[in-house]
């Protein structure tokens, strides 16, 4: 849920596009892999440069329910411990549809030394991504062969016929647990008795299903910014608009206490009011519609003493929903009721994944509200959860594939109604999600795991963040409860708390890793990184 984009764990339908082919392929008939794995140089462009960072490929069947199935090549990525080894640790940082191979080359700088120099860290690609036998579901009929068709486009049945075209039967292996399976595949032919495991968002998941499936292969487990299992899927996308809302009322909230260096506004409804503005100049339309955040006296014209001013103020705010849904109105009628994705949108949402994003998405915003064409930054910031054509694809095929929420189509409706009388889009897109459009006539071909940590010889630990705008905070003790886990809470809203400099989090994490003791329950959060 990396990372998870404007969010990668979110955008159920716009994450549904056509997905770039890659090589990779399926081999037919039933050989077994090899025995052990060979490391040596990775693929062109998948891992940081001199981060000692080498690659292996393993050969696991393509549907474990058949094991003399066609084969597919899965790649693993590995640093080796600089010290006397005290462990492996596999890594998975989210999605659906994140790249893996580099999870831990990009962050040898931000997570904790001791890392390094006691851990082999493994990152196993997911199958159907690059590098990992892409799904590669080209078209029929009368479009150029080799193009791509949208997961999204058509009956399930036509989607289907296209992707096994190319790929018969691979489509409906693209799920959680064979991604899992692959990992234990990894595990067994490195010979390892267990293996520890860090998973980031959806990765939270994934760990949680391989640690169902092979508890007695597990030692230690951190899950970190979790899945919430009575979620899977429709609903954890739909809860990210209600969490998505709180998270930018806290945003506006942080531009606003730095009104002296930005010159947004020294009030949240200020900042936010700037927000709209520049939201509607790009062509947001409806995107542009929020629930202002809650006034301040400062908000207020004139001076007044401070008791008439707290009455004014609790009155200024039981008007300013309405005044809001009028001004919303007014704005949706202006655009014919069209919406975008613009630089705006897309980098604020790129800012709710956590606090390090917030000063560049502040001088951004800034920016573009002195001069509208000064957007560089914007789009910049825009890109960073950028994911490869594969990934999209993997997102979709996963969560249409064991999706465990039936769609509700007649919310679509609702979503259009609050859109044409000026509400919320955060409601309204929650809506659209519950609806099941997203996956249309696409039915799951599996049932989610059922998750339980009853056999694990170690409680996992898992960290949640209070306002987490992609996976809810609810997820965190709702997956605790499921694998009978020790939670963290950590307060504020990053999306991936471990290895963000926050001292007692980690330090919590590492001991964890030598002791399996959890020594505390809370955290603040991370400290804003100096500029």
């Amino acid at each position: 849920m990396r990372n998870s984009a404007a969010r990668v764990l979110p955008r159920a339908a716009g994450l549904i596009a056509a997905a770039g082919l890659l090589g990779g392929s399926i081999a037919a008939g039933p050989a077994q892999a090899a025995p052990g794995l060979e490391f040596g140089a990775c693929p062109a462009g998948s891992v940081t440069a001199d981060r000692g960072v080498q690659c292996a490929v393993i050969s696991v069947p393509m549907d474990y329910a058949k094991p003399d199935s066609p084969r597919i090549e899965v790649t693993v990525s590995r640093i080796a411990a600089t010290g006397a080894r005290r462990g492996v640790l596999f890594a998975n940082p989210g999605g659906p549809g994140a790249d893996t191979l580099d999870f831990w080359a990009k962050r040898v700088s931000t997570l904790p030394a001791a890392l390094a120099t006691d851990y082999d860290r493994i990152a196993v690609q997911p199958r159907g991504l690059r590098w990992a036998t892409p799904l590669t579901c080209q078209t029929a009929g009368d479009i150029a062969e080799g193009e791509q068709v949208s997961l999204s486009g058509g009956t399930r049945d036509e989607v289907k016929k296209a992707c096994d075209a190319a790929q018969p039967g691979y489509l409906d292996t693209i799920t959680t647990e064979n991604t899992a399976r692959d990992m234990e595949s990894v595990r067994a032919a490195l010979g390892l008795e267990r293996l520890n495991f860090l998973g980031v968002s959806y990765g939270t998941y994934l760990g949680a299903v391989y640690a169902s499936l092979f508890p007695q292969r597990v030692d230690r487990m951190i899950l970190d910014s979790n899945v919430n299992p009575d979620w899977v899927w429709t609903e954890e996308f739909a809860q990210q608009q209600v969490a998505g809302k709180q998270r930018l009322d806290d945003l506006f909230t942080w531009i606003a206490e730095h009104n002296s260096e930005y010159h947004l506004g020294d009030t949240p409804f200020q900042v936010y009011e700037n927000w709209v503005r520049l939201v509607s100049a790009q062509g947001g339309g409806w995107y542009a519609n929020l629930t202002p955040p809650p006034a301040s006296v400062s908000d207020l014209p004139g001076e007044l003493p401070a008791p008439i001013a707290e009455i004014a103020r609790d009155g200024v705010n039981l008007t300013l929903e309405q005044g809001g849904k009028i001004q919303n109105l007014v704005r949706t009628l202006l655009s014919g009721g069209a919406s975008a994705q613009t630089p705006m949108v897309g980098a604020t949402a790129v800012a709710t994944y956590t606090r390090t994003f917030w000063p560049t998405f502040a001088r951004a915003m800034s920016e573009a509200s002195a001069d509208p064409g000064n957007i560089a930054r914007l789009l910049a910031l825009e890109g960073v959860t950028a994911t490869d054509p594969t990934g999209r694809f993997v997102f979709a095929a996963i969560t249409c594939n064991e999706n465990a929420v039936p769609g509700k189509p007649e919310l679509l409706a609702a979503a259009v109604g609050t859109i044409a009388t000026g509400g919320n889009a955060m409601d309204a897109r929650a809506d659209m999600v519950r609806s099941g459009a997203a996956c249309g006539a696409w039915e799951p071909v599996v049932k989610p795991v059922a998750l339980t940590g009853a056999e694990l010889r170690t409680r996992p630990l898992l960290l949640q963040s209070r306002h987490d705008a992609l996976t809810k905070y609810e997820g965190g003790p709702g997956l605790a409860r499921a694998l009978n886990g020790a939670l963290i809470t950590v307060e504020g809203g990053d999306h991936g708390t471990f290895g963000r400099g926050n001292t007692v989090l980690d330090d919590a994490v590492m001991t964890y890793l030598r002791t399996g003791q959890v020594a505390i329950t809370a955290a603040d959060q991370a400290p804003l990184p100096k500029p």
